[in-house]
């Protein structure tokens, strides 16, 4: 028996040591070394992706803001209510601090990449800085209210970068994604289609939204919000302008026929295009399960199927659109947005 206790005792003994020797190894290094480290990792993060990142910048979202179907929404009441949508850029970074950038603001931006300088600093986080004048610096202003100084928050469950600013204390109110591009092609192409994309939405003269499984719909938008009248101006610049849209169903129609409906109610988020169709930040939110953030475009429709991924940093699963995650469990859950003008 007291041989058995002096087992136990010195067992114990050693697992202290070991505890203390890797509290030793984790503080071995002083605060300045490790911010060393941070800054020098990220930056080896950046510099590796030869081909460039796709970088999707929204500034001011509002996750709150026309997510509820169910929400009465006052007649005119929306009107200069809209949030904000958000932009595609290219982006490839250099190891001399220099990098090359394109946007979709525009055909030449979207294919003339402008060089401009950044820095990877550290302060309560690794920091990435816009230090010289380049696109993202034009959505610095008291619209989109964007900021040239990005923090790090670490990899998304898909393996992409994360960044927030300084700007919001509370969360889901930007969104800066940086997805690696692994083909020349993808560099050249990115942000011309993120261009493409979006101006096919904005030309559309009716867009609609269903989203449904199977012949079961949930929700299907029938106002014809973006008439063009002269009444109407404000609201269509609103909606360039700010790269939002309401999709607005009559809860109540108006007896008397061509008058504004008695009740209605809506969806709506800030959009963007990618180089597959179109993506909506904070999401349309039919509920706090069922959100439509990326659509493909096929066709002359943007559609987006959900399916079912597992996301190991959760622990859970996760509704995602099907094009990105095609190895997903289908769920039926669709949304589509067309032109009413189109055939169904």
């Amino acid at each position: 028996m007291h041989s058995n206790y002096k087992l136990w005792l010195i067992a114990i003994i050693a697992t202290l040591f070991v505890a203390c020797d890797a509290d030793i190894d984790a503080f071995d290094r002083s605060p300045a070394q490790r911010n060393a480290e941070s800054i020098a990792a990220l930056k080896a993060e950046l510099t590796a992706a030869e081909h460039g990142w796709r970088v999707l910048y929204f500034p001011r979202t509002d996750s709150l803001l026309f997510s509820n179907p169910s929400e009465l929404i006052p007649q005119f009441g929306f009107r200069g209510r809209y949030g904000y949508g958000g932009h595609c850029f290219s982006m490839k970074f250099h190891a001399d601090n220099t990098l090359e950038m394109k946007a979709d603001y525009n055909a030449s931006t979207a294919s003339t990449p402008l060089t401009s300088e950044y820095s990877v600093g550290r302060n309560s986080f690794t920091q990435l800085s816009f230090v010289t004048q380049n696109y993202v610096h034009e959505l610095v202003n008291d619209a989109f209210r964007a900021s040239s100084d990005w923090l790090y928050m670490g990899k998304n469950a898909d393996g992409d970068l994360v960044f927030r600013t300084a700007s919001y204390l509370e969360p889901a109110r930007e969104y800066i994604v940086f997805t690696k591009m692994t083909n020349e092609e993808q560099w050249q192409r990115t942000t011309n289609k993120a261009l493409e994309n979006r101006e096919y939405f904005e030309s559309m003269v009716n867009p609609q939204l269903s989203i449904h499984r199977g012949s079961r719909t949930y929700f299907r938008s029938d106002i014809y919000v973006k008439r063009d009248v002269e009444t109407n101006k404000s609201l269509l610049r609103e909606i360039k302008e700010k790269k939002y849209y309401l999709f607005l169903f009559a809860q109540k129609k108006n007896p008397i026929p061509g008058y504004p409906a008695k009740e209605i109610v809506g969806l709506g988020s800030g959009y963007g295009g990618t180089e597959h169709g179109l993506t909506f930040r904070a999401g349309l939110r039919y509920d706090s399960k069922t959100m439509f953030f990326d659509f493909e475009r096929v066709g002359q429709r943007f559609r987006a199927e959900l399916v079912e991924v597992y996301d190991p940093l959760l622990r859970k699963t996760r509704l995602v659109s099907k094009h990105l995650h095609p190895e997903g469990v289908e769920t039926g859950l669709v949304a589509e947005i067309w032109d009413e003008g189109d055939d169904r």
